[in-house]
């Protein structure tokens, strides 16, 4: 399930104080890039114990395509890779999983006072393609921010998915403040966690909370067949970001996760192995260009 948002957080304020534009390449429709992040290792609390760590790596390309003045879809599709390597781990043998991902997303601010995303994914395994049924997972969420005050907004939603023989959803909901132009406040589950500062007008410097979380599913060549496995954390992170409004973005961060949960059922999702997963370092980097 794929948990990088922070092209969506760029679309929260993408379009609001642009003047008119009535040529579709004034928005450099067409974007290419990746993201990458680098987690050190961290101890497992298992009777198995051993040492856990994940990576993970990815390349898309997308389009915008304008409906109107204040509503877009981007379509996109995402190649990604992650490698979660538990030198312990009794049920499967694998490291390195690939999956592709379609995803649809429309962003709007038609309503007045409002602020709208909503986005729908599928992910297949690269390995597993002609088996969506057993390898494939759906996700998505609504999003919806409303203008309470000039400095102040108020965020609702929902997020879940759904497949691998499990589902969940969660409730969006939180809050943001700009008390000046450079500064920004955000806390909204289970979405964003931020503080930024923004003192020049490509510059910006955050302290964030990064949430990451994949569900996936093993082969059936392992010791424990089809093995159903979640890997859930959070970090807290420094972040520099620099950007030129549709044409061109780079981010690099580095912090330190806390670490989280990780299980791994069967392939009926039943006779889970839960374990807790300790701390370590990370850090990662986003590019994205817009043609």
């Amino acid at each position: 399930m794929k948990k990088y948002l922070i092209p969506l957080f760029a679309l929260t304020s993408l379009f609001g104080d642009e003047a008119p534009s009535y040529s579709l390449w004034d928005y450099h429709p067409l974007h290419v890039g990746g993201n990458a992040i680098f987690i050190g290792k961290a101890n497992v609390d298992a009777p198995q114990k051993g040492h856990l760590t994940f990576n993970k790596s990815n390349a898309f390309v997308y389009m915008l395509v304008p409906v109107s003045q204040t509503s877009y879809f981007f379509p996109r599709v995402e190649w990604n890779t992650f490698s979660l390597d538990w030198n312990k781990n009794p049920k499967f043998n694998k490291t390195r999983f690939d999956y592709i991902q379609f995803g649809l997303t429309f962003y709007s601010t038609a309503v007045e006072k409002w602020r709208w995303i909503l986005r729908a994914d599928y992910n297949l395994d690269v390995d597993h393609f002609n088996n969506p049924a057993k390898y494939g997972l759906f996700s998505g969420f609504a999003w919806g921010s409303y203008e309470i005050h000039e400095k102040w907004h108020y965020h609702v939603g929902i997020l879940g998915y759904t497949g691998m023989r499990g589902d969940m959803v969660y409730p969006v909901i939180g809050a943001d403040y700009t008390p000046n132009k450079k500064w920004l406040f955000q806390a909204v589950f289970p979405i964003n966690y931020s503080i930024e500062y923004t003192p020049f007008e490509r510059w910006r410097f955050s302290i964030r909370g990064r949430p990451l979380k994949e569900r996936f599913r093993a082969g059936k060549n392992e010791p424990q067949p089809r093995s159903i496995f979640s890997y859930s954390s959070i970090g807290a992170e420094f972040n520099v970001h620099y950007e030129i409004l549709r044409r061109f973005e780079f981010e690099i961060y580095g912090g330190y996760n806390f670490g989280g949960g990780f299980y791994i059922k069967d392939q009926k999702a039943h006779n889970a192995l839960y374990t807790n997963i300790g701390g370590a370092p990370y850090g990662g980097a986003t590019l994205n260009y817009g043609f």
